[in-house]
């Protein structure tokens, strides 16, 4: 259960060590102060009791005081300090992995589920591995010190009679424990939907004012909501019963301590010292048997969170990649009789595909929607994986090629134009840990987008909102046309990365960009005949085929599929130039 823990334990075990000794000495502090009060409360009923022993009295006890304060401060920094540490180190731990995985992962899973694993479920883990230990130990070792202590020095027989019923504690724990496991599973489960539902609802907020939905999506919600506070009221039912049925038993064993203790002092087999120290145990003794169900509870929770973790760290990824990649001598692109699906689909998205991009050249994309264009996209991102012998870089297997050499060699503008949270200049230079100053306004000025953030009040450095949303559409696109631009890699992918500007907007960006263009490998996806027409090589898909390839004048000589997008289009353009 623990193997994805081990590089942490392994390093930090010594610091779990010596605060669980440091916890010892604290209990053993405790147990010595019911002896000191035994001798105490006997010298002064006999009379033999002076000032002197008074002030040493003091002084031990004192001393004891100060000793258990340091103590206790010392095992919550190794023990509770580290147990922080460790919540950190799992939460950095799962989202290198979670970033690792390939894109067919995030296919399956919720970002609200995965969100509570990274708080709720690492929390958790974190209270048991500080708590939960302390508890532990605490009570292990208190529960086994203060029996032998009553057994040896003041009675066993009274010591049996008033622990007698302490096991029923252990049946209640065992018990309710498993119940607690099952149902704080069902309470993580439970907030994993809650997550998922508002985080849905707040990235999809437009869409529900759009659509007047905003009290059909308050009921879905609200019912999700509900759900979240049944299974919480069943575990605090259930936490709520234990511990006072715990106290309860504790309580028992008190009184019979009390009853049967008095008898034992009034027939003179244990002293009056002997029987204030014994209730003093036997309370000390409550505690443990209290912190029996706490730590059953904190650790069926850990349990429970470990293993929704442990489903998480156990899914790999299954994108071929290799170590190291061998420098490739230039940057084609070459495509032979690519046939490929996405996980799930019976239909291609490609198929029998085939194409060359020489180094250095740019081919043109365009076609009907889903006609398989962005797949090529994807694929020469290495988000999926690829059949091998069918995509070839600079005369290369691109499986031979390392995904983050691939990554590193191919840059895109993709549809979905996604900006983070932070300051304009950050979303621009997203390359590098240094701002290139003068390189970031070049590519803002290039991608037509530079005079927009300048006349911002705060110009570059003005923070975006989520996903850009004080961004129009277009200005989000020639954003990351700057980003792109500012990465300069060697083999450029515009995915309709202009789809949102207008055609003035677009000659003007065309034309800003050609140079930066000149010598690079590049492909450009467009639905717009006017944005590909000086491209190299263009060609025209559907269904994840290509039905029609050449330069734009061979396309329109040959009269086809492009040639009618065009008259299409131009008409098009005619009407909104009368409108």
């Amino acid at each position: 259960m623990l193997k994805h823990y081990s590089e942490f334990l392994k390093k930090n075990i010594w610091r779990y060590v010596v605060g669980v000794i440091i916890l010892l000495l604290v209990d053993l502090f405790q147990l010595v102060l019911p002896q000191v009060l035994s001798r105490f409360t006997d010298s002064l009923l006999a009379g033999s009791t002076v000032m002197s022993d008074i002030h040493r009295i003091v002084i031990i006890i004192g001393i004891l005081a100060v000793g258990i304060a340091v103590s206790r401060f010392l095992w919550r920094v190794m023990i509770t300090w580290t147990a922080v540490y460790f919540e950190a180190w799992i939460r950095s731990k799962l989202f290198k992995h979670l970033t690792g995985l390939p894109r067919t992962f995030y296919h399956e899973h919720k970002t609200g589920d995965l969100m509570a694993h990274a708080t709720n479920d690492i929390r958790t883990v974190r209270f048991a591995s500080s708590g939960g230990i302390i508890m532990s130990v605490d009570a292990l070792f208190i529960s086994i010190t203060t029996i032998i202590l009553m057994f040896i020095t003041i009675d066993w027989k009274l010591t049996l009679i008033a622990l007698a019923p302490m096991p029923l504690i252990a049946v209640v724990v065992f018990y309710m424990g498993r119940i607690i496991h099952r149902k704080f599973g069902l309470v993580q489960e439970g907030f994993s939907i809650l997550s998922d539902k508002a985080q849905e609802s707040f990235a999809g907020i437009r869409v529900i004012k759009s659509f007047s939905q905003e009290d059909n999506d308050l009921q879905d919600f609200n019912e999700k909501n509900q759900l979240n506070y049944e299974r919480n009221m069943s575990l605090a039912r259930t936490n709520s019963l234990m511990r006072p049925l715990v106290r309860f038993i504790g309580s028992i064993s008190g009184i019979l301590g009390i009853m049967f203790g008095t008898r034992f002092v009034l027939n003179g087999d244990i002293s009056v010292g002997e029987f204030v120290a014994f209730i003093t145990y036997l309370d000390m003794f409550v505690w443990p048997m209290m912190a029996f169900g706490f730590f059953t509870n904190l650790i069926q929770r850990g349990a429970a969170s470990i293993r929704r973790l442990n489903k998480l760290f156990d899914q790999t990824s299954d994108l071929h990649d290799v170590e190291d990649s061998d420098d490739l001598t230039d940057r084609s692109i070459r495509v032979r009789d690519l046939t490929f699906h996405y996980p799930g689909t019976a239909q291609p998205a490609l198929a029998d595909f085939s194409l060359d991009v020489p180094s250095g050249s740019s081919l043109g994309i365009i076609g009907r929607t889903a006609s398989g264009k962005s797949t090529l996209t994807s694929l020469l991102l290495r988000l999926y994986n690829i059949p091998d012998k069918t995509v070839f870089v600079g005369g290369q297997d691109i499986n031979a090629i390392s995904v983050a050499d691939t990554r590193e060699m191919i840059g895109a503008v993709v549809q979905d134009h996604f900006l983070f949270s932070t300051k304009i200049k950050k979303n621009i230079a997203f390359t590098g840990d240094e701002i290139d100053e003068e390189r970031m306004v070049e590519s803002a000025k290039t991608a037509q987008i530079h005079d927009e953030i300048a006349d911002l009040p705060l110009g570059y450095d003005t923070y975006l909102g989520e996903r850009g949303v004080n961004l129009s559409g277009g200005q989000k696109q020639r954003t990351s046309i700057a980003r792109l631009l500012y990465k300069s890699p060697d083999i450029m992918i515009l995915d309709d990365a202009l789809s949102a500007v207008d055609t003035k907007t677009e000659d003007a960006i065309l034309r800003h960009i050609e140079e930066e263009l000149s010598g690079r490998t590049t492909i450009v996806i467009s639905h717009r005949v006017s944005t590909l027409r000086k491209m190299d090589q263009i060609i025209f898909m559907d269904q994840g085929r290509i039905l029609e390839r050449g330069s734009h004048e061979e396309l329109m000589d040959l009269k086809g599929h492009y040639y009618q997008v065009f008259l299409k289009q131009q008409l098009e353009e005619k009407i909104q130039e009368v409108a």
